[in-house]
């Protein structure tokens, strides 16, 4: 199941928009922060530090961008 963080929205672009444009991201950093503080186990390591892992993805319908949380954990080396 994907999850959409909240306070993180993507629009697609307008259609008078030049076709480098891809879209747009609006931040709410209110609504982020608090989605983070209770989503703890959604953040990752890297360095020492925590982070958040974003993908954009196209909607199922095709009608735009969508932003989910990246989950994905490889799998430890296993030895044959």
């Amino acid at each position: 199941m994907a999850n959409f963080p909240k306070g993180i929205r993507i629009f697609s672009p307008k259609p008078t928009a030049p076709p480098f444009i891809k879209g747009q991201i609006i931040i709410t950093p209110k609504e982020l922060f608090e989605w983070l503080k209770a989503n703890p186990d959604l953040l990752t390591d890297y360095k020492d530090t925590k982070q958040l892992k974003l993908t954009i993805m196209e909607k199922k319908d095709g009608t735009g961008l969508n932003v989910v949380v990246d989950t994905y954990k490889p799998k430890e080396d296993v030895p044959f």
